[in-house]
Order: structure tokens, then sequence, then C-alpha cells
């Protein structure tokens, strides 16, 4: 849980310093903050780096631990070890390139999330027909998770999604007053990261 939180958080970091070091003129209608949403941040770094905050690090963290312990958690999964048969980064190099030839033609950059995340999915699927159901599994079970606590949230502050969030940057479509990007992030992230520990350490 650890390992694959750290691994995340990582890969998003040094993910967002090479956009900021590619694009340093990028529009704000394509940033995450405030192209995506506007929330308050601690010292408003969010606003300052254009996505980045103490938050997020912490989200990444824990969000990225939690959906991998999701499925072990749910279905008693135990783990095994056996030889390497796949160049374990694989997954991860396509879905950055899959994220760069959106995020060029996309209006925002919450798009390259989702498309990272589905096509890390897809490559694991291929290379290890083994983990598609622990993908398929955690990816909706961190999906209905996700929903659960968003529809717990938006009960307490119902004014949430209008106060801070750029609908007019996305594509429009609510579900449940939530825009639709934000569960397909949910569900690319949970079929990818879900697995990522068994993918990249090789374990059944």
């Amino acid at each position: 849980m650890i390992w694959s939180g750290l691994y995340y958080l990582a890969i998003l970091s040094v993910g967002f310093i090479l956009i900021k070091l590619i694009f340093p003129d990028l529009p704000a209608e394509k940033t995450i903050v405030p192209g995506y949403w506007n929330p308050d941040t601690l010292f408003n770094l969010g606003r300052i780096t254009g996505g980045y905050a103490i938050e997020d690090a912490v989200y990444m963290f824990f969000t990225g631990g939690i959906v991998a312990a999701v499925y072990e958690t749910l279905f008693r999964k135990k783990l095994g070890h056996r030889h390497l048969k796949h160049k374990p980064h694989y997954a991860i190099i396509i879905g950055t390139v899959a994220a760069g030839v959106v995020g060029y033609l996309s209006p925002n950059l919450i798009y390259p999330l989702i498309a990272f995340g589905f096509a890390t999915a897809f490559v694991i699927w291929m290379q290890r027909h083994d983990l598609i159901q622990h993908s398929l599994y955690g990816g909706i079970s961190y999906l209905l998770i996700y929903f659960l606590c968003a529809f717990i949230f938006l009960k307490v502050y119902p004014n949430y999604i209008a106060d801070y969030y750029s609908v007019r940057n996305l594509s429009g479509m609510l579900l449940f007053t939530i825009p639709i990007e934000e569960f397909l992030f949910t569900l690319a992230f949970g079929f990818s990261w879900s697995p990522i520990y068994e993918y990249v350490k090789d374990i059944k």
C-alpha cells in the first residue's frame, strides 16, 4: 500500500514538473487549477503552481495506496512471486505517451490523466491476463467508494461543484451533479493502479 502510494505520487509529481518545463505558458483553461477546479489550498499553492499543492501530494499518496489495497482487502487475495516475463514499466511508458498525445489535443489536463489511466490499464491487461479481474474489480470497487464519498460530501456541501469546478472548460456532462470527468478519472485510475504493485513487482 505504501509502495503504491509513493509510486503514484512520484509519477504524477515528475509529470507535473515536466509539464511546467515543457509548457511554461500553458493557458489557464487547460490547467488543473483553475482550468478544472479552483479550490482553496494551504499557502494558495494550488493557484500559484497551477494544480500542485500540499493537499494534492497527500491525496496522491493515500489514494495511490488505497486503490492498490482495495482488491486485496475486499477479496482476500493472497500474493505469490514468480519470474519476470514482461517489461514491468511498459504500461507506465505507454500510458505517459497516450497522456502526452491527448494532452496536446484536449482542452484540459484532466483528459491526459484519464488517458494515462486507461492506456496503462490496457497494457497491463495485454501483458498480464491474470490481472484483468483484479483490475476490473479494483476499478469498479474504487469507483463505488468514490461515488459514496462524493454523495455524502455533496449532501454536506451542496454548492461545492458550482463554486469550485470550472464546468465550462469540460464536456458539460454531469452525473448526479458531478462532472463525468470525475467518474472517468476515478475508474481509469482504479483500473490501472489496483494491480500496479503486482504488475511492476511481477507478483501473482
